[in-house]
């Protein structure tokens, strides 16, 4: 203890303060701000969040899946026949690229390698925008070609063709975004990727129709095995059986709530038939509209202490007690049905249109209709009672005790899914529009700080013109004039945002363009983009990238309003999308449509906008030394 205490108040002289003895490798600039900004609690939720909500883009097709991962199919003998993995067969080429990201990518980037971090980091991001641009224009390619003769689109050699004829391009165009030494050794690395992506393209080039209810009908009539994932349901899977259900309802409960329902409308239906249409002018019957739905719910409940306001309103004790008796074989035809005893449900069925009978309706069109609400009592009790044994054996299977954790939208839907593959919509309109905006504000912005003159007058011009666009305007139109897709949305977002980019880029540029490494560059002859982007660049990013993380929030603000509006991107899950359903197809609210969604898009904005301010202040020397 005392030898360790010594060590550490070991004093050093002047000469090794010199040599820099004891004093600690300075961080470069970018590490040294990360590190920042990660010590900060409100970047770590930020990151946090992020990572939760790209985690579930990632992999939410095998996480919330209607499909089963693995199914055995059996004949009528238990042979098997087939051995097969749906949920698989139904991924998209999109889906299998990001698995396969999902999983080598962390283990690149955490693995002990000689290589850099940020070489790494570099190495991953030339991968994306290869593949994703492959991905994007073989997507354009097959709206191009839509139209085209059936022939030439179930051609087998179609698929490949142009698969490989993008991947092509791409590599032509792209291949020097590999961060590798040599010519040759960027081209090969990158033409491997993109030969896996191009291969990855062509065999899901048409994804199969694969409906859920398949499985879930081999399962109950023990055809097949299915093994399901965490969450078996998909985004599209409904049932009107599943309309509006509370969260954490199993499907068991919601069989059983529909047979309840059927049980109760149909007994409603009656008693309201024949309280609305028997005549006024009866005798003992002097009963005003007002008091009809007093009786309605003296007849459906059976309450005696309402007899005494019935009696006070001008009805005989006989009426009563014929109502109460009434109302005493609609809850024997009700326990009926509960028990499966079609016979007891009928003959209280009979008895109840007995009593109904005698009483004088108020015309002949009443007559008729209790006479139909009569019939239906009857003639409806073996399909209750089948509601009834539905449900019940719903219970003892597996489909019966899956559970809506979040609840159900209007249409049967599950919220739970439908908000983890949202998590993939919300991602790519923020990275990939913020992308583009940047890239473009970058190129722009760059010409202007670094020329001046009158490049950065016109170019001011072209600034203040795009500034002017209302972007949620232009969306809503470019939403009813083109495809409504996550592409067309995500340009549009990105060639009309890059304003801001540019600005900040001019405005640095224009300190730097006169400093002594760009005259430098000048004067040995360094191509205009070298001296741009390679050397002026990296000093004066750093207010763009702040910029960046608002832009992202703004981004994924501007989709889920657009959402919200139901001028989204078809066949995709949306919070906005999901909060537009708040009051049902009925006008009812649902508090759980509108505070799971609400609350994914606070906190996801609010967690980039937190992660921008954090990395402002990490930056800024002049609030790093406020905050000391």
């Amino acid at each position: 203890m005392t030898s360790s205490k010594q060590d550490s108040e070991k004093t050093i002289s002047g000469i090794d303060v010199m040599r820099g003895v004891g004093a600690s490798k300075a961080k470069p600039f970018w590490a040294d701000a990360w590190s920042r900004v990660v010590e900060r609690r409100g970047a770590q939720f930020g990151l946090l969040w992020i990572g939760f909500i790209g985690f579930f883009a990632i992999f939410a097709p095998v996480l919330a899946n209607g499909l089963p991962i693995w199914t055995i199919q059996r004949g009528e003998d238990g042979e098997i026949l087939r051995s097969w993995s749906p949920l698989l067969e139904s991924l998209t080429s999109t889906d299998i690229l990001l698995l396969i990201g999902g999983v080598f990518v962390p283990i690149l980037l955490l693995l002990p390698l000689r290589a850099t971090r940020q070489w790494r980091l570099g190495l991953v991001c030339a991968f994306t925008a290869m593949a994703g641009s492959v991905v994007v224009l073989i997507a354009f390619v097959q709206y191009l070609i839509a139209d085209s003769d059936a022939e030439v689109l179930s051609a087998s050699w179609l698929p490949w063709t142009v698969s490989f004829a993008v991947s092509a391009a791409v590599l032509l165009c792209l291949f020097w975004l590999v961060p590798v030494r040599g010519v040759s050794a960027k081209f090969v690395v990158s033409a491997i990727l993109l030969l896996l992506t191009g291969v990855i393209c062509a065999d899901r080039w048409v994804q199969p129709v694969v409906t859920p209810e398949r499985f879930v009908r081999g399962e109950r009539d023990g055809t097949m095995d299915n093994i399901y994932t965490v969450v078996p349901w998909s985004p599209t899977q409904s049932e009107a059986i599943f309309y509006s259900r509370r969260p954490t309802t199993t499907v068991s409960n919601a069989y059983l709530m529909v047979a309840e329902e059927q049980v109760d409308d149909g007994i409603a239906f009656f008693i309201r038939t024949v309280v609305f249409n028997v005549s006024p002018r009866i005798e003992g019957l002097a009963i005003s509209t007002d008091e009809r739905s007093n009786l309605v719910e003296f007849v459906a409940s059976g309450d005696r202490a309402m007899e005494a306001a019935l009696v006070a309103a001008g009805m005989s004790d006989a009426y009563v007690a014929r109502f109460l008796e009434l109302s005493t074989h609609l809850q024997v035809y009700r326990a009926g049905i509960d028990e499966g005893d079609a016979s007891k449900a009928t003959a209280a069925a009979d008895s109840a249109i007995a009593i109904v009978t005698d009483i004088e309706a108020a015309s002949r069109n009443s007559k008729i209709m209790i006479v139909d609400a009569s019939e239906e009592l009857r003639d409806k009790v073996g399909e209750r009672i089948g509601f009834v044994q539905d449900a019940e054996a719903r219970s003892d299977d597996s489909y019966g005790r899956r559970d809506f954790h979040l609840g159900t939208d209007p249409i049967g839907r599950d919220v739970l899914t439908q908000m983890m593959h949202a998590c993939r919509l919300s991602i790519s309109i923020g990275l990939v529009s913020t992308g583009i905006s940047v890239v473009i504000g970058i190129v722009i912005g760059s010409l202007m700080g670094y020329f001046g003159g009158w490049v950065d007058l016109v170019l001011s011009r072209v600034v203040e013109i795009f500034m002017a666009i209302p972007v949620l305007f232009l969306l809503i139109v470019a939403a009813s004039a083109l495809p409504r897709n996550t592409y067309v949305m995500m340009a549009i977002i990105g060639c009309v945002t890059w304003t801001g980019s540019a600005r900040f880029i001019r405005a640095e540029f224009l300190k730097l363009r006169n400093q002594d490494f760009v005259q430098s560059c000048r004067a040995v002859g360094l191509p205009l983009h070298s001296t741009l982007f390679r050397h002026m660049l990296p000093n004066g990013i750093t207010p763009v990238l702040v910029q960046a993380s608002f832009g992202i929030a703004a981004a994924i603000i501007a989709e889920a309003t657009l959402s919200y509006l139901g001028l989204g991107p078809y066949g995709q899950s949306s919070w906005g999308k999901l909060l537009s359903l708040t009051t049902g197809e009925t006008g009812v609210f649902l508090w759980w449509m509108a505070v799971f969604p609400g609350v994914a898009i606070f906190l996801t904005v609010l967690a980039y906008n937190v992660l921008g301010e954090n990395f402002r202040d990490a930056i800024d020397p002049k609030m790093r030394k406020a905050a000391h």
